[in-house]
């Protein structure tokens, strides 16, 4: 290689080093929580169980309470939280079971997405009134 060729493919590592170091490196969000949700259905009520349990190897502290998606036809048509104190603490192999109430649901298809620490569990149900 010509002394022109070196200068030429240094350059080119040199610049590649430097877009290389001004990327952004991705963050993933991982929990270490694994959720359940179960639909139980009554005449005017629909009972929404949501359990979240701590499978990682150390104490995981939630701060705030789940957060809720109703959803019918791909539309939410409630959201909101389920409150509980300021932030708990789940020790290793420990579950949190919590419940949300919908009443009067018309009849239709839905989907509830339960949120809680980075953590979301989904399932469907019908409602026939």
């Amino acid at each position: 290689m010509t002394k022109m060729s070196s200068l030429f493919v240094m350059l080119i590592i040199v610049i590649s080093t430097i877009f290389v170091g001004c990327t952004k490196p991705q963050t993933t969000v991982q929990s270490d929580l694994v959720g359940t949700v179960k639909v139980e259905d009554s005449d005017s009520d629909t009972i929404v169980t949501y359990t979240f349990k701590n499978e990682s190897k150390k104490d995981v502290t939630v701060i705030g309470g789940a957060r809720y998606e109703l959803v019918k036809d791909n539309k939410v048509v409630e959201e909101g939280g389920v409150p509980i104190k300021d932030y708990l603490t789940l020790e290793q192999g420990q579950e949190y079971t919590d419940k949300k109430t919908f009443s009067n649901l018309k009849s239709g298809s839905y989907r509830i997405d339960v949120e809680w620490n980075n953590t979301i569990v989904t399932a469907k149900f019908s409602k026939d009134t």
